[in-house]
């Protein structure tokens, strides 16, 4: 999208009614998710007095535009909308690209965000840099602790300074290269309370009595907390894909990002922890995505670290890393539970790209059992977690192109499995950057011995008749996968199930149909338009 052409960017798409609408379904759908920046009900008083930053306002739209239901957008696909507004936000960034200030870091990122969604991680790697660089020459991490009677613009401060920090870690991992921290940015995180940002006016901010520690919601600082250890496991696979290190290498140092996973989650306050009371607690509060996004990053993180120990179970002794293995199916499977939240409840929505790269790795990881597993319970549930995986998967890839690209990958990933002679879940670099590259273009893996389908029958195709009949008297005894109870919800939180679920719920009660054939089938009707 060359800034030398423009888009037609009609009346009908910029009047003040189509822009507040999309304002607003930024907030709903992608702030407090993707990202910290701004304060909402500053934000939304000066969209109604006139007064936003247009280059907020129309990077908020190239975002949100994807979700409205306006009639003006009828004849435009979903993927497609904001590239006019992004246009437009690019446009008035560029005249002021040496006049740093945070209206224009926080614009650079949104822009940034949208790149990224939209495949083109180079485009969104330079504004992210911009980003960073603006911040550094601002001293972002400064401002914030400047004298000033104005508490909401020193949290914004603070957490844009965060979400530049985010989107620099993330950024770097997608180009497959080390993260050029802000300068003391490390030391900036959010300091008000996450409820009590989101809701209350910058006059209640201000005559607020601070919480005690132990009632905060503070969930965009605890994520902080997290986003060097994510680094480091990111920089450990590559070690190990490139042969910087060995297996035997890598065994001795997950353990002790393990240990750093668990002592964040065990530092978490009890109101924090993953359960669902809590989400519930937090969906009352119109930050039950937040309370979502917080759990499944940490989930993510682990189903990374361990994936390495996963193995194809041919020939192999593995009693040393069995235990791995099943620390990150179990990852996987919450990973798969809150997708099955987010699907499933009202205002705890996860639209947004980068879960569905987090999906397609626990998809993998739950492929894997589907392909190699014997144990009848595990396989049941591999396959109701799949199909869920994939139910997430077919929402949000009509918003974002990105996750076509995700999805994709999941059809290389099994071909691999099916074709070569090879350990497929063998860390080489394809699958280093499949784990850690969310946005980037992948492509088709390499294997040095490969047969044209033999690996699949002999060890895919071996499930008898028998074996499905018994599979399916495990369906019938094992329940659902931790379904939301709706009874626990009033009725609006539980949303109606979705006409296109109907074939792939089809797929998931046949127990007749083979697990491989389950997946080829599944995969089918994920990447079909």
């Amino acid at each position: 999208m060359p800034l030398s052409w423009e888009p037609d960017f009609s009346e009908a798409l910029k009047t003040h009614e189509v822009l507040h609408e999309l304002v607003g379904l930024y907030f709903r759908h992608i702030h407090n998710i993707a990202h910290t920046m701004f304060h909402e009900p500053s934000f939304m008083h000066h969209m109604r007095e006139g007064t936003a930053s247009m280059k907020h306002v129309y990077g908020m739209c190239a975002l949100a535009a994807r979700f409205s239901k306006n009639p003006i957008f009828h004849d435009i696909s979903p993927c497609s909308r904001g590239k006019v507004y992004a246009f437009q936000a690019m446009r008035l960034c560029r005249q002021c690209t040496d006049t740093p200030s945070l209206e224009t870091i926080q614009a650079l990122l949104l822009i940034g965000y949208f790149f990224s969604g939209e495949v083109d991680h180079q485009r969104k790697h330079i504004y992210v840099g911009l980003a960073r660089l603006h911040a550094e020459a601002l001293s972002l991490w400064g401002s914030a602790t400047q004298s000033s009677s104005n508490a909401v613009i020193q949290e914004e401060y603070r957490r844009t300074c965060f979400s530049v920090r985010i989107a620099t870690h993330w950024s770097a991992s997608d180009m497959f290269m080390e993260p050029e921290d802000t300068c003391r940015s490390s030391e900036m995180v959010p300091e008000i309370d996450d409820v009590l940002f989101h809701t209350l006016t910058s006059a209640e901010l201000l005559r607020k009595t601070p919480l005690a520690p132990t009632f905060r919601c503070d969930m965009w600082a605890q994520m902080a907390r997290t986003l060097d250890i994510f680094t480091k496991i990111n920089g450990l696979l590559r070690q190990l894909s490139r042969g910087v290190i060995t297996l035997n290498d890598y065994c001795q140092e997950a353990p002790i990002l393990e240990d750093r996973l668990n002592q964040w989650y065990e530092n978490l306050p009890e109101h924090l922890t993953y359960s669902y009371d809590h989400l519930i607690f937090f969906l009352e509060r119109h930050l039950g995505r937040t309370f979502l996004s917080m759990h499944i990053g940490y989930y993510h993180f682990r189903q990374m670290l361990f994936f390495p120990f996963l193995k194809a179970g041919v020939g192999r002794e593995a009693t040393t890393t069995e235990p791995k293995a099943a620390k990150c199916n179990e990852s996987a499977a919450t990973v798969s539970e809150i997708l099955n939240y987010a699907t499933s409840l009202e205002n705890c929505e996860l639209d947004y790209f980068i879960y569905g790269h987090i999906a397609v790795v626990s998809s993998c990881v739950h492929l894997h059992s589907l392909l190699f597993s014997d144990d009848l319970s595990e396989l049941f549930m591999a396959r109701q977690r799949l199909i869920l995986n994939f139910k997430f998967l077919m929402r949000v890839k009509s918003y974002w192109p990105i996750v076509d690209s995700s999805v994709s990958r999941l059809r290389t990933f099994q071909n691999s499995c099916r074709n070569s002679m090879s350990d497929p879940f063998a860390l080489d670099n394809w699958m280093a950057r499949f784990l850690t590259e969310h946005s980037s273009c992948l492509a088709e893996r390499q294997t040095h011995d490969s047969l044209s389908s033999s690996f699949g029958v002999e060890r895919l195709s071996t499930q008898s008749a028998e074996y499905n009949a018994e599979l399916s008297g495990v369906a019938q005894s094992s329940g659902i996968l931790n379904s939301p109870n709706p009874g626990a919800l009033e009725g609006s939180q539980l949303k109606e199930p979705e006409n296109a679920w109907d074939g792939l719920s089809y797929l998931m009660n046949d127990q007749s149909i083979t697990n491989e054939a389950l997946a080829d089938n599944a995969i089918d009707w994920l990447l079909k338009d």
